[in-house]
């Protein structure tokens, strides 16, 4: 209990911690400028309290201790409480958290500031194209409303006045605005950690939710045409084995562009995904994203067959342009050994899906085909979720929950089969 002398006021605080031991208390002269001392862990703790005549509030200054930098003074000041009473338990919060070594004293950064230490940081410790994609969305959408502000000026309510404009000044997707938020959520929780802030403001904003891209995936009558004709129309694009590899494998984009011919056993009919290609196309990347990209598929017969094929081609290649050949021993690349750029081979497998018939899908629509295909012949979906690469089994499940109502029947039939009739 701490006792504050004020001629006849008294207070006592329930806000002070019980185990806070030290004495306070307030002197106020004839002009009502009040002075305190408290004697806090063995150190004086000083401060005054006094009326703005301008605006008839108080206001406060509290010492807080010294710079480690400078040795010099710091003080915590705060104005424009409403009464004399307002002002003395702002201080005795302050002396409590002091005491609890819970008082924290934002830093002066603007935002703009932060940024540029964080981008600065942020360069050696994520991925190329990552740091490029997060620096474009700063620049395009947050620095223009936020950079001279203060970072401990962001609130959660300023955050969702932005996200508020956003809604309505541009037509973004709203998974284009998670990206952005995503952005602001790390680097204020690194700012967070650096004791910039106290906490972190993105947390508590409610962004709209992602409406899910609709999936349009071949079925088996559909697959098997275009493998048996695609090879047969008028000038086909040379990426028959990336197709196949993302119907057989439901390898990813980039694992396919990044996949290198060490990483292909014939012998026991495995491949490994350990390399990616990244999305512009500039960067080969040693290991995938993630953890559970890292796996092993095993491929069938089909797709070795035609492997083999495709590795007669590269080879012959190698040979006819020799030293112009760039040798990144990948299994999809250029007729000069280079990596393929994404946006030609969604540009041919477009046009391929289109001159035989079939209705166009996106590239990446084929490794949901894959799933959907295996789904469709009962197989467990921990292995359908281990070759997708996924991290667990829910995400498998949550992505393709539209197949498997159309499979309930098929268990509520082999349930009559199993199951003696009484």
């Amino acid at each position: 209990m701490v006792l504050l002398y004020q001629s006849q006021y008294y207070l006592s605080s329930e806000t002070l911690n019980k185990s806070l031991v030290y004495k306070s208390f307030f002197k106020y002269n004839k002009r009502n400028i009040g002075t305190f001392c408290s004697f806090l862990g063995g150190r004086t703790v000083k401060g005054s309290i006094k009326r703005n005549k301008q605006t008839g509030k108080w206001d406060i200054v509290v010492d807080i201790g010294k710079d480690p930098g400078t040795g010099n003074r710091k003080q915590k000041k705060k104005r424009g409480f409403p009464s004399k009473q307002d002002a003395e338990k702002a201080i005795t919060k302050i002396l409590n958290e002091l005491n609890e070594g819970t008082f924290f004293e934002p830093q002066k950064l603007t935002v703009g500031d932060f940024f540029t230490i964080w981008f600065k940081e942020r360069k050696s410790s994520v991925e190329r194209t990552t740091y490029n994609n997060q620096l474009a969305f700063y620049n395009i959408y947050i620095s223009p409303k936020m950079a001279a502000v203060k970072m401990y000026e962001i609130t959660p309510i300023f955050l969702q006045n932005f996200l508020n404009g956003l809604l309505e000044e541009t037509d973004l997707e709203n998974s284009t605005i998670h990206k952005i938020f995503d952005v602001l959520k790390v680097a204020f929780k690194r700012a967070v950690k650096l004791k910039v802030i106290k906490e972190n403001p993105v947390y508590l904003v409610d962004l709209p939710k992602i409406k899910k891209s609709e999936m349009n995936v071949w079925d088996l009558k559909q697959i098997n045409y275009f493998i048996k004709h695609v090879l047969g129309v008028k000038r086909p694009s040379k990426y028959f084995t990336a197709y196949l590899l993302a119907i057989l494998c439901g390898m990813r984009q980039g694992e396919i562009l990044g996949l290198r011919w060490k990483d292909i056993d014939f012998e026991n009919k495995l491949i490994y995904i350990r390399q990616t290609l990244s999305h512009d196309g500039k960067e080969l990347r040693i290991n995938t994203k993630t953890k559970s990209g890292t796996r092993t598929i095993s491929i069938p017969n089909r797709l070795i067959t035609q492997l083999k094929m495709e590795r007669k081609t590269v080879l012959e290649n190698k040979l006819k342009y020799g030293s112009n050949f760039e040798d990144n021993d990948l299994v999809i690349c250029t007729r000069h050994g280079r990596p393929v750029q994404s946006t030609n081979l969604l540009r041919g497998f477009k046009k391929d899906a289109k001159k035989v018939g079939l209705p166009v899908i996106r590239f990446h629509d084929l490794r949901h085909t894959h799933a959907t295909m295996l789904i469709g012949q009962n197989i467990n979906p921990k292995i359908i979720s281990e070759r997708l690469g996924h991290a667990r089994i829910g995400i498998t499940l949550d992505i393709y929950s539209h197949v498997l109502p159309s499979m309930q029947q098929e268990v509520a039939n082999k349930l009559d089969e199993i199951v003696e009739k009484f």
